[in-house]
């Protein structure tokens, strides 16, 4: 472990030049349309790029970047491949600008704005739209969500375009039959890829994942982990969930009022409550049991994780934060009791000390979750 009177100093980020060669788009599971530039491949910071995203025309505008122009990439947090702008003398003449669809690419439905102010376009038809569909069923197969063993983005593809499911609401119904019908799930003698069995398994073993996954699941805007665990901790059903109220939803708290809205106008979609109906008939979990709750050793207790966790992801972390009574915050502030601190910790270390927050390592916050606090 790094010792704590030192101080961590970062090299700026490797920066490098490629040419961009198109700026397309790519289709999210919410509708949203972001373009991402298309690039010569290249190395940058230990591994190759070709592709970064760009996030909304407003973004491709301010960079001021044109397809063909030679460009400045780095990785953001030494992770993720972004584009800087443009270099503007090795210009020849021949670049052109970038000019955002009108029409979906995958469906054809006119592309819009789907509340006033939003800089995002969408694809409006999120019921048939096969990019929506393919990512939504991704979604749910990630650790993020259900964490379905198979269910990747060539699975997801393969169910939709061979017709085995029409939309998610069929997942968790199919068979072993219907899935002989795929040629992901078969080997070239017609056989049965372990693959088949395999998804099988881990589709009924999702079933029996916490309502929260369930929650997330379901691709409800702006409800992330955090969210979820909120609302299967106060309402324990996705019936409750469904039945409140605007006012009820908006005041639990890490809901309010913008994620309160999109939990309605989910639910006011018959073909999402249809989502329910089958997966809750199939066996899926829409309850919160009880019976397996924790300990809730961190009750009243709310934390900041910053830097990176040896026991835990950054979704494993909030799950157990949450799910022992405590509540997971993503700034620190005077309500913080903890800021629970990894490798390579950011901003909020020195936030924290500033304000006097309680600075905690990883094997503190284990004590503190099994009840036994070493330093108490």
């Amino acid at each position: 472990r790094a010792p704590k009177w030192a101080i961590a100093y970062k090299y700026p980020p490797e920066e490098v030049t490629t040419q961009l060669l198109d700026i397309k788009v790519s289709v999210g599971r919410t509708g949203r349309v972001t373009p991402f530039a298309f690039m010569t491949p290249v190395k940058v910071a230990g591994s190759t790029v070709t592709n970064a995203t760009l996030h909304n025309a407003q973004e491709v505008a301010r960079k001021g970047i044109l397809i063909g122009d030679t460009i400045i990439i780095r990785k953001a947090g030494d992770v993720i491949p972004e584009v800087l702008g443009a270099v503007i003398e090795r210009r020849t003449g021949k670049e052109r600008a970038f000019v955002m669809p009108t029409k979906c690419p995958d469906c054809g439905s006119a592309l819009r704005a789907m509340s006033e102010g939003d800089v995002d376009i969408r694809c409006p038809n999120a019921r048939t739209c096969p990019a929506q569909l393919r990512e939504r069923l991704y979604y749910i197969g990630s650790r993020a969500a259900l964490d379905i063993d198979i269910l990747g983005y060539e699975a997801a593809t393969a169910l939709l375009s061979d017709g085995i499911i029409e939309t998610e609401a069929d997942l968790f119904s199919l068979t072993n039959q219907k899935l002989m019908a795929s040629q992901f799930f078969v080997k070239k003698d017609g056989s049965a890829a372990a693959s088949l069995e395999k998804f099988l398994t881990a589709l009924e073993g999702a079933k029996e994942q916490n309502l929260w996954r369930v929650i997330v699941a379901l691709s409800i805007r702006h409800v992330g982990p955090t969210s979820a665990q909120a609302l299967a901790s106060h309402f324990k059903s996705l019936n409750a969930i469904s039945a409140a109220s605007l006012e009820e939803l908006a005041a639990i708290d890490g809901v309010g009022e913008t994620i309160a809205a999109a939990i309605k106008e989910w639910f006011s979609e018959e073909w999402h409550r249809e989502i329910i109906k089958k997966w809750a008939s199939a066996g899926v979990r829409s309850t919160l049991e009880e019976s397996v709750a924790l300990a809730q050793t961190l009750a009243g207790l709310t934390f900041v994780v910053t830097g990176g966790l040896e026991s835990f992801t950054r979704d494993s972390i909030v799950e157990a934060i949450t799910s022992h009574g405590g509540k997971s915050a993503t700034s620190v502030s005077k309500k913080t009791d903890y800021l629970l601190v990894g490798s390579d910790p950011g901003s909020k270390l020195a936030k924290a000390e500033e304000l006097g927050i309680e600075i905690i390592d990883e094997g503190r916050f284990k004590a503190l979750l099994s009840g036994i606090d070493s330093a108490s």
